[in-house]
C-alpha cells in the first residue's frame, strides 16, 4: 500500500525544504480538496478546509460608503492661545526671573566695584611686593656682605686662635725650658759652689769637667819649679822610713801630699794619668787601675802614700863610702792628669811637677 499524505517521508522532506509550494491543491471551483489514493501527495491540505462565500458587490458597497458617525469632527481653526493654567505660572516665572536678573545685575555691579577695588589693592600690593623684593635684594646684599665680614672674622679668629694656641704652646714650652734651665742653673750653681768650695780648699780646675784637690792645697801657687817634693826610703838624710814616703826637708816640707782628689763636674768623665821626665810610670800604687771613670759630681781619691812596684826598679841611694855618706837619686818628672767627657764632647788636662829624693 502506497504511503500518502504526511506518512510519505519523501513528501515531508520536500515540505521541510520547499514549504507548501509542492502541495497539489486541486480544489477546483468548489473549494474542496480531492484525495487520490494513487497520488502520494494527496491528502495534504495547506489551507482551511472550509472557504467562506462573500457577496462581492455588497462588499464593495460597504467599502465605498462613508459613515459619518465613525469620522471624527475637526475642530475649528482659531488663533494661537495658551491655557491660563499654563500662562499664569509661566508669566509669574518670567517676573521672578526678571527680579532675579535685576538682583544679579546689581550683584554684578557690586562685584565689578569690588573687583576694581581689589585691582587697586592688588596694584598696591604689587608695588609693596616690588618694594619688598627691593628690600629683600638689599637685605640679601647686606647679608652677603655680613657673611663675607663674618667669614673674614672667622678666618681672623681662627688665625688668632691658632696664633694664641701656638703662643700658648710656646709659652708652655718656654716655661718648661725655663724650668729645665732653672734646674740646670741650680745644678750648675750647686756644682759651681762645690767647685768653688773645692777651689777654695786648694783645688785646681782642669776646666769645665773636673777639679783637682791636693791634700796641702793648690801646688801651682808655689814659686819652685817643682810643685811637690817628697822623700822615699830610710837612707841617709831622709825624713822617711824604709819603703815609705815623707816630706822633704826645709824649705820643701810643706809641699808633701799623701793624696789628691778629682771631683767630676756635670758630666761623666774618664781620668787618665801620664808621666814624663825622670820617670815614665806611676811611682804610687793607687789601689785601682788607671784610667778610671767617674760619674757626674763624683769624687775619687788618689792616694800617693804607697809605693808602686815600678818605684823599686829605679836606682835609689848611691855613692856612699867609709869617709862619705851616700846621696839619694833625684828625679824630676811631670804627672799629667787627662780628663775626657764620656760622651766625647771635650777633653782637658792639667800638669803637676814633682821632685823625688829616692833614698832606697
Amino acid at each position: 500500500m502506497i504511503k500518502t499524505g504526511l506518512k510519505n517521508e519523501q513528501l515531508v522532506g520536500k515540505i521541510l525544504v520547499s514549504g507548501s509550494l509542492i502541495i497539489n491543491q486541486n480544489t477546483g471551483s468548489t473549494g474542496f480538496t480531492l484525495i487520490d489514493e494513487a497520488d502520494p501527495n494527496s491528502g495534504v491540505i495547506s489551507s482551511q478546509l472550509t472557504k467562506p462565500a462573500y457577496n462581492v458587490s455588497e462588499l464593495i458597497k460597504s467599502i465605498d460608503t462613508n459613515i459619518v458617525e465613525l469620522i471624527p469632527v475637526e475642530a475649528p481653526q482659531g488663533p494661537d492661545t495658551v491655557l491660563r493654567s499654563i500662562y499664569n505660572p509661566v508669566t509669574q516665572s518670567v517676573i521672578d526671573l526678571t527680579t532675579q536678573v535685576t538682583a544679579l545685575n546689581k550683584q554684578i555691579a557690586d562685584l565689578n566695584s569690588k573687583i576694581s577695588s581689589l585691582e587697586i589693592v592688588s596694584e598696591s600690593l604689587r608695588i609693596d611686593n616690588d618694594n619688598q623684593k627691593l628690600l629683600a635684594a638689599v637685605s640679601q646684599n647686606q647679608t652677603t656682605q655680613a657673611n663675607s665680614k663674618v667669614q673674614s672674622s672667622i678666618t681672623d679668629l681662627q688665625n688668632a686662635i691658632q696664633k694664641a694656641t701656638s703662643e700658648a704652646i710656646q709659652r708652655v714650652s718656654l716655661f718648661a725650658r725655663n724650668q729645665s734651665l732653672q734646674q740646670q742653673v741650680d745644678t750648675l750653681l750647686a756644682e759651681l759652689s762645690a767647685k768653688q768650695q773645692a777651689i777654695a780648699a786648694g783645688g785646681v780646675s782642669s776646666g769645665q769637667l773636673s777639679t783637682i784637690v791636693f791634700e796641702k792645697g793648690d801646688p801651682t801657687k808655689g814659686t819652685n819649679k817643682a810643685m811637690i817634693y817628697q822623700d822615699y826610703g830610710g837612707g841617709h838624710g831622709s825624713n822617711a822610713s824604709t819603703g815609705k814616703f815623707a816630706a822633704s826637708g826645709n824649705p820643701y816640707g810643706n809641699t808633701f801630699n799623701t793624696y789628691f782628689d778629682i771631683v767630676a763636674g756635670p758630666k761623666d768623665i774618664t781620668v787618665d794619668l801620664n808621666f814624663s821626665g825622670g820617670v815614665n810610670k806611676s811611682i804610687w800604687d793607687f789601689g785601682f787601675n788607671i784610667p778610671v771613670t767617674l760619674k757626674a759630681n763624683e769624687t775619687k781619691r788618689f792616694p800617693i802614700s804607697k809605693p808602686s812596684a815600678y818605684l823599686n826598679t829605679i836606682p835609689g841611694q848611691n855613692g856612699g863610702g867609709v869617709f862619705s855618706n851616700s846621696s839619694p837619686t833625684e828625679y824630676d818628672f811631670t804627672m799629667t792628669i787627662s780628663v775626657s767627657a764620656v760622651d766625647g764632647s771635650k777633653t782637658e788636662s792639667k800638669d803637676f811637677t814633682f821632685h823625688l829624693y829616692n833614698h832606697n
